[in-house]
């Protein structure tokens, strides 16, 4: 049932929406102007694929995998992963300062195993690939046991690099062009020669895979809308895949919870395509033609009509959504143009809290699979105590919980924890492009974003 402060903004919405200066119909705002007809919405279709291509890519079959014999004890081998990763699996150069060793055994060096780590990564990026680098640092520090620093591109630009002999810096970038993230590779490259620079990158012939010591390739293929999706979702998957490779390496990951993890993972893909299913199929049908959308036929499109004449939006999250936090407030920044924060959850209450009212709609990732998941109810309730309005993302098991404290509940299925951030960033994309498309926008090639490689034009050369 909707709550006074949605339906303040429903009856605002809706009385915009049937405003003879409606600039188009929101249903035929689905039908791009170039030949990328809901390039978006395609490209976040396309996510589960392209998870599926890189698990193939890196994980070995299972059939084929022939781990340590029975009754081998737990010290006696060390068994096989069935992660793989060749890149990094080929000694460096002599002329490395770090030659002889693998870009793998560099990084597991990180870990200070018994004693206190005096090597560390260093991740940079900028935009969705910061976001992606934030989560990946959580998951390297928890998986592998390695400490983690995660820089803006642009900040660290114009810093002087502290690194030390065998530290390593990975360098996110969806183009592998970003001119800040460019510069600072060379500028670390030039000053420090036993640094290991890996480039997570979504362009194997790039200038940043070019130029780095080796290379993780997201393997998305072009994205067709100028917002980055799908490839979003392949970078954070490689770098699960690459903590769980350090974790064994590490000893910090045991056989038992890597097997688990794994199999959650090769779960994952139709995970997400139940979730694109059930929140977007009737956008998807008949290219976006059928302009009749009935209330209740479309969960998310009700959602997005509610709250689409907001003016600001929050998002919370805490540990490993936390970073889906910040890409979804990204999200609605770039597709449907609203003002949009997104905050660890604990920290609502020092500023947000303050603005929170009926009009301030706050979506909060609360998963009962999170640890903090009770202080994450919490929050909710501090929030409705400001009137103000909790769209909720949850595991369907406990969506009835949370549907009696929240306006809105949005369901997704069950996994492990470090692979839930996946899950819940789809609705978050796909309230973003509805909401963009009620709102008239161009979804597929906003204002003011660019981006150096791109299926859709978005004028001057940028950056992503």
């Amino acid at each position: 049932a909707q709550g006074p402060a949605s339906c303040a903004r429903a009856c605002a919405a809706g009385a915009a929406m049937a405003a003879p200066s409606t600039p188009t119909s929101p249903m035929r705002a689905f039908r791009s102007k170039k030949n990328f007809p809901m390039g978006m919405l395609n490209d976040i279709w396309e996510t589960p694929e392209v998870l599926t291509k890189l698990l193939k890519q890196h994980l070995k079959d299972q059939s084929s995998f022939n781990p340590a014999p029975r009754g081998a004890a737990e010290g006696d081998a060390k068994k096989p992963s069935r992660v793989h990763f060749p890149g990094l699996e080929k000694p460096l150069p002599a002329s490395h300062g770090l030659a002889g060793q693998t870009p793998l055994e560099v990084m597991a060096a990180c870990n200070g195993g018994t004693e206190s780590a005096t090597r560390r990564f260093v991740i940079i990026g900028c935009g969705t690939s910061y976001h992606a680098a934030v989560l990946a640092e959580y998951l390297i520090e928890h998986i592998a046991r390695i400490p983690v620093e995660v820089q803006y591109a642009s900040e660290y630009r114009y810093r002087k690099p502290l690194l030390g002999p065998g530290d390593v810096l990975v360098v996110i970038s969806n183009s592998g062009e970003t001119r800040e993230s460019v510069d600072s590779m060379r500028i670390v490259k030039g000053q420090c020669k036993d640094v290991l620079t890996l480039a997570v990158v979504n362009e194997a012939e790039s200038t940043i895979a070019r130029e780095s010591d080796a290379m993780i390739c997201a393997s998305a293929g072009e994205e067709r809308g100028t917002s980055s999706t799908k490839v979003f979702s392949s970078t954070v998957a490689a770098f699960i895949l690459l903590g769980v490779a350090l974790g064994e390496m590490c000893g910090t990951l045991p056989e038992s919870e890597s097997v688990a993890l794994l199999q959650k993972l090769e779960e994952l893909p139709s995970l997400i395509s139940r979730v694109i299913e059930k929140e977007s199929r009737p956008l998807k049908q008949d290219n976006g033609q059928n302009q009749n959308l009935k209330i209740g036929e479309c969960k998310l499109w009700d959602i997005g009509c509610q709250n689409t004449l907001a003016n600001n939006f929050i998002f919370l999250g805490r540990g490993f959504n936390f970073p889906i936090a910040l890409e979804g407030a990204m999200k609605c920044k770039e597709i449907a143009y609203i003002h949009a924060e997104g905050y660890p959850a604990a920290e609502m209450k020092h500023g947000p809290i303050a603005l929170i009212d009926q009009f301030m709609p706050v979506v909060v990732i609360a998963p009962r699979a999170d640890p903090t998941y009770e202080k994450i109810k919490s929050n909710i309730e501090e929030v409705n105590a400001r009137s103000g309005a909790t769209i909720a993302i949850t595991e369907e098991a406990n969506g009835q919980e949370l549907q009696e404290i929240c306006e809105a509940v949005i369901t997704v299925p069950e996994t492990h924890e470090y692979l839930m951030p996946l899950v819940s960033v789809i609705p978050l994309q796909l309230l973003a492009y509805m909401m963009g498309v009620l709102r008239g926008n161009e979804v597929d090639a906003p204002r003011g974003l660019q981006k150096s490689i791109s299926g859709v034009p978005t004028g001057l050369p940028g950056v992503a």
